[in-house]
């Protein structure tokens, strides 16, 4: 009977021994989740377009027509493109593209430099950048707030036309790019809103038809943007 007993005690013990870390196991692992950092890997990519405004002076020729046309060429139109991964909640990288242009025409512009007169004449400046950028994020369940800050590549090009002869101008310089936007999450990927951004860059000398010009001041290739657009998440 003490045998018995005895099996009956050591088993118990040992069965005690076995569900106690079973036990101690389900309870920390909750504690052991939490101390765990979540792994944030989110993609989003947005694309948009809207109005550009050129900044800048504009230079007073005393010529009504050309002052005219000067100021219709800060208003143009711009596209917008964000690419951008997350790595923790709060931030990640990306890249943001975007392109702005501004046509105008006029009649009767006298040109000084060439001494001569234009029965017609069009122009249109293209400015486009590309740059990797550093992004934050703030988000509710449904709103999101992105800002961005990139540096990269500003390349312009400037065709013109002078009764019938094309003249083609461009440049390259450092551009740097902040953007603002906000959106309203649509449903569990995709999100509608609004972005302020803004390109600043510009150059001392230009190529026209291949040979370069030093300029006397700075030519600005700054942009204000406002455009609308639809984005694509992963989260």
């Amino acid at each position: 009977m003490k045998r018995f007993f005895s099996i009956v005690l050591v088993t118990a013990i040992f069965s005690v021994l076995a569900f106690t870390p079973a036990v101690a196991q389900q309870d920390a692992s909750p504690e052991m989740e939490q101390l765990v950092a979540p792994s944030f890997r989110d993609f989003r990519f947005a694309i948009g377009g809207g109005y550009a405004l050129r900044l800048g002076k504009i230079e007073k020729t005393g010529d009504d027509n050309w002052d005219n046309v000067s100021k219709k060429l800060r208003h143009g139109f711009t596209v917008d493109a964000d690419a951008q991964y997350f790595f923790r909640e709060g931030w990640g990288l990306g890249l943001n593209a975007n392109f702005c242009s501004s046509t105008i025409s006029g009649n009767d512009l006298y040109f000084a430099d060439i001494d001569r007169t234009a029965n017609s004449y069009n122009e249109s400046q293209n400015i486009l950048f590309v740059g990797p950028s550093y992004v934050g994020r703030n988000q509710s369940e449904k709103l999101l707030l992105v800002s961005s800050v990139a540096i990269g590549p500003l390349f312009y090009s400037n065709p013109a036309t002078l009764d019938g002869v094309v003249i083609k101008s461009n440049a390259v310089a450092v551009g740097l790019n902040v953007g603002f936007s906000g959106e309203y999450k649509v449903n569990a990927t995709t999100g509608v809103g609004l972005k302020l951004s803004s390109t600043v860059g510009n150059v001392n000398s230009i190529k026209v038809e291949g040979h370069k010009v030093e300029l006397e001041e700075a030519f600005n290739l700054s942009n204000v943007m406002l455009t609308a657009f639809i984005s694509f998440r992963s989260w």
